[in-house]
């Protein structure tokens, strides 16, 4: 059975270069544009009304909103806190690693997109589940 990705990315370029790549793959992508989008898909996770997801790639930059708040909302709660999050930015910064380690909401992965090709990501995502799920956090620069 495919495993089931959700990409929450506000970029519509990405979004379709990502969803090209991935079809290629044993991946079921679906994605979510907006942060209200997302944190009405972990409401309905939460209530049963929508399948959880094997993984979350969350861009904690999105047009309408802060993509920390997504995580804090996912890893605050006990339904969705152990689904899996690569968190994907091209804000670099220090102090949201503090932050994100303070709040105890720290992702599987911290990845800054300009440093790889969606590709890249995509041999991320396969090697991440045949590796099996060691929930540290792992920062790639």
């Amino acid at each position: 059975m495919k495993k089931k990705i959700i990409l929450v990315e506000s970029e519509p370029e990405l979004v379709d270069i990502y969803r090209r790549i991935f079809q290629k793959t044993d991946f079921d992508v679906e994605h979510a544009s907006k942060k209200e989008q997302m944190l009405e898909e972990l409401r309905d996770i939460r209530t049963g009304a929508s399948a959880k997801p094997d993984l979350v790639i969350l861009d904690f930059v999105l047009s309408d909103g802060d993509g920390i708040e997504i995580l804090k909302a996912m890893k605050k709660n006990v339904l969705t806190r152990d689904i899996p999050v690569f968190a994907i930015t091209n804000y670099q910064n220090p102090d949201l690693d503090r932050k994100i380690k303070f709040l105890g909401i720290t992702p599987e992965k911290y990845l800054i997109k300009a440093h790889y090709t969606p590709g890249e990501l995509v041999d991320m995502v396969g090697h991440y589940f045949r590796q099996g799920d060691d929930r540290q956090m792992t920062t790639l620069s």
